[in-house]
């Protein structure tokens, strides 16, 4: 991996505009996929999977339990590569590829981490996009490396449409290109199987049946020239690792009947600032080769980047989403029945028909309202990082208002404490715009807060927390995810500081007292999240939350607690 301070990069709103220039049907882009598109669906990419892998690595050599971030850090810049030149097999060889088989040597092994990576993952708002996109005829080939189905769960569940698929162990020749219909093209990439062009074994029988006596790597070129011949394409979450795949993209653009309109290749923003952009060697030679062919560009996300093509495309957002009763599939059977052939129904028909609409009436708005609280609370977290604090606490307060509600009812154990965690923060919230002196304004449908003052929000703060630490600790509690348990500690930790922090600017109140105090009511909480936390992360973004800061430069008791 080379890293390097690129200069002039293009980013996402200059790709944007190049996709919507063209007349709409024409699709000049074909796009390519790698696993970094679907890190939002909670799929890990190709760097999640190699740390994780590295970790589980120290863990074997050093025959500990548990990870400390630190010493992971220093064994991997100072050990790692040792370990790796006696294993590697080849210089060349990716951390993936190495780590990958060294883990899961196996094929089915390497399989089957796959599947489960990918089992009961949804479309998230990037798919969503792309989709709208399809639909508005901006795109309509796509080549992936990703063994998801979010792309054609996105055009089904959305939009109704059912994309042609082409198979990893398909050939090209075996779809109908003339057809319009979106075709998604699967590309195996090297991480699945041993390292394609090293290893030189085509010959292997099982992989010549799996291929129909077609090389892997054939299979591979033969799909990338027929989506690229006399178009573009954007390449987007992906490294460019893969010696198949780049070997390939090599090949096309020696050749003036592919990539007519060039290689667009996308890369992540670095999220630490000032931190170099980093390029596989193979990118970086063949933008140096084909300066005026391959063009880079520096984006946000997957997500960030759709979300800019689907403005500037002007396409539709999902009308099962923005009409979700309309277009439900209770209604969408129920009006199929009544305008098909069948106008006879029997009585046991019409029984279910009256048994489907009836249940229409049982959706559940408790838990509408709690999504539309964590909603208030995300929004206005972005509002009060933007400086717009005033609208930030209108839309904590919204929030807090519509939990209150739906916590009238008798909410299930996983909605009930899904309601506390997020009134928890959200109280908080209050309270840091409350100690501002910013006055708490009713909702915006007029119900008023039973606090005005930062005191009283963060002892509401106090009262919902230890609400639901208390569940947390109860018998049942194996079914609340572990995050959900670990916010109420969390959120503890930085209520104490804060109140620390803000009594603290009383003369009347005796600091050392109120250290003392809080330190003893928060030590549970810091035990709690490293109970939960055996790889110290949350705890380490415990000490970087600007809330908890001032508990932590002051108390030497919270200090020692978290170094144990």
């Amino acid at each position: 991996m080379n890293i390097s301070k690129l200069q002039g990069l293009k980013n996402e709103f200059d790709l944007a505009q190049l996709i919507a220039t063209p007349p709409i049907g024409d699709c000049p882009y074909t796009l390519f996929l790698g696993a970094g598109a679907s890190v939002s669906s909670g799929i890990p990419s190709a760097s999640g999977m190699v740390k994780e892998w590295q970790k589980s690595l120290y863990k074997s050599i050093k025959r500990i339990k548990y990870v400390a971030e630190e010493n992971f850090e220093n064994w991997l810049v100072n050990e790692y590569s040792i370990w790796r030149s006696q294993k590697e097999k080849d210089y060349s060889q990716s951390d993936y590829s190495l780590l990958f088989t060294y883990r899961y040597q196996q094929t089915l092994e390497r399989k089957n981490y796959i599947e489960k990576l990918i089992e009961d993952k949804k479309p998230a708002f990037g798919y969503v996009y792309l989709a709208s996109l399809i639909h508005s005829k901006r795109f309509n080939r796509i080549l992936t490396l990703n063994f998801d189905h979010l792309i054609a769960d996105s055009l089904i569940k959305f939009y109704d449409i059912k994309p042609i698929n082409c198979a990893y162990d398909a050939t090209i020749s075996e779809i109908d290109l003339s057809k319009q219909k979106p075709k998604i093209i699967k590309l195996h990439g090297d991480f699945l199987y041993d390292d394609i062009r090293r290893f030189d074994d085509m010959m292997n029988s099982v992989r010549m049946n799996l291929f129909y006596q077609q090389s892997l790597q054939e299979n591979i070129e033969n799909k990338i020239k027929e989506m690229t011949k006399g178009y573009g394409l954007i390449v987007v979450g992906y490294s460019g690792n893969d010696k198949s795949i780049m070997s390939a993209f090599s090949d096309l653009l020696k050749n003036k009947e592919y990539l007519n309109y060039g290689l667009h290749w996308c890369l992540h923003k670095p999220r630490q600032l000032g931190k170099p952009q980093e390029i596989s060697n193979r990118l970086l030679e063949l933008q140096q080769t084909y300066p005026n062919q391959v063009h880079l560009y520096e984006i946000e996300s997957f997500d960030k980047l759709m979300e800019e093509i689907h403005l500037e495309c002007r396409s539709e957002i999902p009308k099962v989403l923005l009409h979700p009763h309309p277009n439900n599939l209770v209604v969408e059977f129920y009006e199929s029945v009544r305008g098909g052939s069948s106008e006879i129904l029997s009585d046991q028909m019409r029984q279910y028909l009256y048994t489907f609409v009836e249940s229409l009436e049982k959706i559940n708005t408790n838990e509408y309202s709690i999504i539309k609280a964590e909603l208030n609370w995300e929004i206005g977290a972005s509002k009060r990082s933007q400086g717009d604090e005033e609208a930030a606490l209108q839309f904590f307060v919204d929030g807090y208002v519509l939990l209150e509600e739906a916590m009238k009812h008798n909410l299930p154990l996983e909605l009930k404490v899904k309601a506390l965690r997020r009134k928890s923060g959200l109280c908080i919230g209050i309270a840091k715009l409350s100690e501002k002196g910013f006055e708490v304004p009713s909702s915006t449908n007029g119900v008023s807060l039973p606090f005005f003052e930062w005191q009283e929000a963060l002892d509401e703060a106090f009262k919902v927390i230890d609400e639901g630490f208390d569940i947390c600790q109860q018998s049942g509690a194996e079914q609340i995810p572990s995050p959900f348990k670990r916010t109420f500690s969390f959120n503890g930790c930085c209520a104490y500081s804060l109140k620390g922090e803000w009594e603290s600017k009383d003369s009347s109140y005796n600091q050392a007292n109120i250290l003392e105090e809080i330190a003893q009511k928060v030590i549970p909480y810091i035990r709690h999240i490293k109970s939960l936390d055996p790889e110290g992360e949350h705890i380490a973004k415990l000490v970087k939350d600007a809330d908890f800061h001032y508990l932590y430069e002051n108390s030497p008791i919270v200090r020692d607690e978290i170094s144990i």
